[in-house]
């Protein structure tokens, strides 16, 4: 997808539960053998290790943190996917539990809450699957799915980010304004989807359809 080397989908899973772990490295195994993903999981079990400036394409978040997970008891995992949206508006996000059953005879879920609240919390966090837990072929789809659709531009800058940092070398991008912004702080700016993102982004639609409308072939 990516050219000769493959693209690392970059997971954070959010989970109180430390053998969830173990389950990522037959995810990761499973996802290589049966769809060629290369995915690269980052495990936290306690709230304490999250940083919100490291990018992910893709969050794994369970629906109950009560076993430790944060200092506040009650955490619950849709809480966390608040906060995590104030910041970033495009990463994919699953939202998962053992409490989520699946009905395969029907295309709906029975979850520990109102139906309501359901899609009210699915279309107010922009969360995009949900999955149960103990469905093992449903979390490898799902996980597959939203790799899929992860968006394209933060990858690709993140990765060209990645590269210059390698060599020590600061890039730097002129806005609209004239003012320098560089390329790391562009990347946060694209993830939290404000207007210097939004600008961005249609700047570099509008320039790469241009050199394609003019290219003669």
């Amino acid at each position: 997808m990516w050219g000769e080397k493959m693209y690392i989908y970059k997971i954070l899973v959010i989970d109180d539960e430390v053998q969830i772990k173990d389950t990522c490295i037959i995810y990761k195994r499973y996802l290589k053998s049966k769809f060629n993903l290369e995915v690269e999981f980052d495990v936290i079990n306690s709230e304490a290790d999250y940083n919100d400036n490291v990018p992910y394409d893709v969050l794994l978040v369970d629906y109950d943190l009560k076993k430790g997970f944060s200092l506040n008891d009650k955490l619950m995992g849709d809480e966390f996917i608040k906060k995590f949206r104030e910041k970033n508006k495009i990463s994919k996000v699953i939202f998962y539990s053992s409490a989520f059953k699946y009905r395969p005879d029907e295309p709906n879920y029975d979850f520990p809450f109102e139906d309501k609240e359901a899609f009210d919390l699915i279309n107010n966090l922009q969360i995009d699957r949900i999955a149960d837990k103990n469905n093992f072929e449903m979390m490898l789809e799902v996980i597959k799915s939203c790799c899929e659709r992860v968006d394209i531009l933060p990858v690709l800058l993140s990765k060209m980010v990645e590269e210059y940092e390698k060599e020590e070398i600061k890039v730097s991008y002129t806005n609209i304004q004239g003012q320098e912004v560089l390329l790391s702080d562009l990347l946060v700016d694209i993830i939290n989807d404000n207007e210097q993102g939004k600008v961005f982004r249609k700047n570099i639609i509008d320039t790469v359809l241009s050199v394609i409308l003019n290219f003669k072939y």
